[in-house]
Parts: structure tokens; C-alpha cells; sequence
């Protein structure tokens, strides 16, 4: 299990599961989120045990501990592009994202997924531009 797991990073009403007969737990991340929560919640979002399949290898429940490489931050993201593209790309992003999402993308308040981040990629290849998109930082992040 992990080690340096951070419980304040769990998104509000992640399921927890306490099912420690599981031989999938090791690799759950709704296992390793079980094992690592504190005090600090007194209810929790758990997996009923009610609803655990007899079956273990086949829980419905099951989540990959995944990390993704996710980015941060858009504000350099158009330094090296042409004015008149950066412009179009600019709002090319406001109207897939909406203007709430790009800002926060922009004040580092959300992390760009996998999948985000090849959307942009598209667009500026769409722009003709080859350069690949550079953000403001990279982390790896479980795939909650």
C-alpha cells in the first residue's frame, strides 16, 4: 500500500471500503482510501457489505490504484505562439471549458487530465502549430 498517501486529497464522498477478506484490496484504491481515513470525517461514503459479490474477483467496486500524469497551469501555455492563434486558441479553450474551468486551469486550482491536455494538443495542431503544449507544472495524481 501506499505510503505517502495524502487523505486530504480524496474528493468528498469517495467510497471507502472496509472489506479487509478482499484479494483485490491491495491494488483499491476505494481499499486504500479505507485504510488511510482518520478521525477527522465521523460518516463516510462505504461500500455496503451487504453488496459484495461472493465472488471477490468480480466486485463491481474494484478501482485500479492508477496514478495519471496531470498538469497544472495554462498561463505560459500561448507565450510562444503568433498573437492571431493564440487569440483563436484562447477562445478555442474558453468555449470547450467554459470560462469558470479555463480560469481555474489558469490559477492552478485544477489540474488538466490526460485527456484535457490532448484536446489542446489537437487544437494547436489543428492551428498548424507542431510545437507540443508545455504547462506550468506536472504531477502524477490518482485517477479518482
Amino acid at each position: 500500500m501506499e505510503e505517502n498517501f495524502d487523505y486530504q486529497a480524496v474528493p468528498y464522498g469517495f467510497t471507502h471500503c472496509f472489506n479487509n477478506q478482499c484479494p483485490k484490496g491491495e491494488k483499491c484504491l476505494h481499499r486504500l482510501v479505507a485504510m488511510h481515513s482518520t478521525n477527522q470525517y465521523p460518516t463516510l461514503s462505504v461500500v455496503n457489505p451487504n453488496c459484495i459479490p461472493e465472488d471477490t474477483n468480480a466486485c463491481s467496486f474494484y478501482k485500479s490504484i492508477k496514478k495519471i500524469r496531470v498538469a497544472w497551469g495554462v498561463k505560459h501555455l500561448l507565450d510562444n505562439v503568433p498573437h492571431k492563434d493564440a487569440e483563436a486558441l484562447k477562445n478555442q479553450m474558453l468555449g470547450y471549458f467554459g470560462r469558470a474551468m479555463y480560469y481555474r486551469f489558469y490559477r492552478k486550482e485544477k489540474y488538466l487530465s490526460p485527456e484535457q491536455q490532448e484536446y489542446i494538443r489537437r487544437i494547436f495542431r489543428q492551428k498548424g502549430i507542431t510545437e507540443e503544449p508545455v504547462f506550468d507544472s506536472y504531477t502524477e495524481e490518482y485517477k479518482w
